[in-house]
């Protein structure tokens, strides 16, 4: 079963991929279909994939139907995320997808939220994980942590698992908020 909705997730991904890369070049910023839902204007905002995965773990009213259909795209999300190779518009073009499987009602029900980076951080310290706090307005880049001297970096990994925490920088402390809306959504789809 779970060969078959990673296999409907990579032909699914596979095919907007290839609408990507026959479609015409665009000179405007291309907006997602989420953005037009969900905005990050507002005071600590989370970025719209994660208001998307919170905000569906938070509805009440995913149809079977729906979380069915939802499950293998945010399996994509999470196998996207893990591959270094990864356009951020394949990333975008999937998140497309699990907006247009939502409702109108759905995804104001969600905007409604304002879901924030601190309340996603309160969800992932429920699990024990505690994720770095983005400065609003900066995109973090990769290696950006690399002025760290590797005791510096030691030391925090020796304090976080002192208390007992998880540091935000492995695979799966990135995918956590995905694999919960997974797990909810099969509750939802009784699988």
């Amino acid at each position: 079963m779970k060969k078959n909705i990673f296999r409907v997730a990579l032909f699914t991904l596979l095919v907007v991929s290839f609408v990507y890369a026959c479609a015409p070049t665009v000179e405007a910023t291309p907006t997602s279909l989420a953005s037009a839902y969900l905005s990050i204007e507002y005071s600590d905002a989370a970025n719209v994939r994660s208001q998307l995965a919170y905000g569906t773990l938070k509805l009440t009213d995913v149809t079977p139907e729906q979380a069915k259909i939802l499950i293998p795209l945010w399996q994509a999300v999470i196998s996207l995320s893990g591959d270094t190779t990864t356009a951020s518009e394949e990333l975008t073009a999937v998140q497309d997808q699990i907006t247009a499987v939502l409702s109108a009602d759905q995804l104001q029900s969600i905007a409604g939220m304002q879901i924030t980076n601190t309340g996603l951080n309160e969800f992932y310290a429920g699990y024990g994980i505690v994720m770095p706090t983005p400065v609003p307005g900066v995109t973090k880049v990769p290696g950006s942590g690399s002025g760290k001297t590797e005791e510096e970096k030691v030391a925090a990994q020796a304090t976080a698992a002192a208390s007992g925490q998880t540091t935000g920088t492995g695979q799966s402390a990135k995918t956590l908020l995905f694999e919960k809306t997974i797990e909810y959504l099969t509750g939802v789809a009784g699988q």
